[in-house]
């Protein structure tokens, strides 16, 4: 990734949170086209595939050059249509299985899709270090993970990335737990308006030390959930994700979390779904039902890579049907019968 935060949003796929893999007959990786139907995989396969390929081998050996390239490729795609929005991920899974999730958006959905809030950012110290030490523990934590050396995922806050469970990282959650409660104010202020995307970041995750209630942790976090950086719409989204798992009675604004999982990226769309499998989703407003029945078809209908298993949990909750994964036939009978 371009920086350490934009890594976090690979190293949480890795987690238990999502399921499958779904292969391409014609090479060693998936490919998903998302949020259009201009452009189809056939079509990526036909006039792509070796620039593809060639990511693949970039991603491996020479980082700087990969993200050059695929810059450069989707300066390209998204010249295949109207189009105001295009991204190529290249997902890596904990058993080194890689999927392309080739993001699009119309132009005509631009306004929607691209929605993200709009913040007046300033300048902020880091307050007694705790960026700094979080990003030393992000990167020491995926080290000891990566070598096996954790062993044990249990946490003792709200949130934990990779745990703390192994002696060189019990520092880690004294420095946090000690340092956080005291400069959760200004925390929540670098959430919402520092002009570093890696703060922002950060402290979607230190919060989780704050010693606030599950309550205030989520009202703090609700707002970054539309940040125009995707890596702070990650990490607070995987918070939450830790909050209604853990309380599902708590009120939720599912409106907002629909709003993310229709925001033009994997990530995204990973995050909101397994908020959504956690919490209750009755009475939604007839709009906010129409919006989540279309996107949950779509990531079942493509089979967007590893997300389309935890859409089929949640419409099958929302429904309290059982049709199967790729029964897309069912699915739209229920939803057009339904909204």
């Amino acid at each position: 990734m371009k920086n350490k935060h934009l890594k976090s949003i690979l190293l949480l796929t890795f987690m238990s949170l999502f399921i499958s893999k779904v292969g391409y007959s014609q090479s060693n990786y998936g490919i998903t086209v998302f949020g259009t139907d201009k452009i189809t995989k056939d079509d990526i396969v036909k006039k792509y595939t070796s620039k593809l390929k060639s990511l693949v081998d970039l991603y491996n050996t020479d980082r700087d050059k990969y993200y050059k390239t695929k810059e450069a490729l989707e300066k390209v795609i998204i010249t295949l249509g109207d189009f105001s929005y295009s991204n190529i991920k290249l997902f890596k899974s904990y058993n080194d299985k890689y999927d392309f999730i080739i993001d699009f958006v119309e132009t005509k959905d631009s306004n929607k899709r691209l929605n993200y809030r709009k913040i007046n950012t300033k300048n902020f110290s880091d307050p007694d270090g705790l960026i700094a030490k979080w990003i030393e523990y992000e990167d020491l934590s995926y080290k000891l993970f990566k070598e096996g050396e954790i062993n044990d995922y249990s946490c003792p806050v709200a949130h934990c990335l990779w745990s703390f469970n192994h002696r060189k990282l019990v520092p880690y959650l004294e420095y946090f737990n000690k340092f956080t409660p005291k400069n959760k104010e200004v925390l929540i202020q670098i959430l919402n308006t520092s002009d570093s995307a890696n703060y922002r970041a950060s402290s979607a995750f230190l919060l989780a030390h704050s010693k606030m209630s599950n309550k205030n942790i989520l009202e703090a976090l609700m707002p970054s959930t539309h940040d125009s950086e995707s890596a702070v719409r990650n990490n607070s989204m995987r918070v939450i994700y830790y909050i209604a798992r853990a309380n599902p009675e708590i009120k939720f604004n599912v409106s907002k979390i629909i709003n993310a999982l229709d925001f033009p990226s994997f990530t995204d769309r990973n995050k909101a779904l397994v908020i959504l499998r956690s919490i209750p989703l009755d009475n939604l407003k007839k709009e906010d039902a129409k919006r989540l029945a279309n996107i949950l078809l779509e990531i079942l209908e493509k089979k967007d890579a590893h997300n389309f298993r935890n859409a089929h949990l949640v419409i099958k909750k929302w429904s309290q049907k059982d049709y199967a994964v790729d029964d897309i036939e069912s699915w739209k009978k229920w939803t057009e019968s339904s909204f």
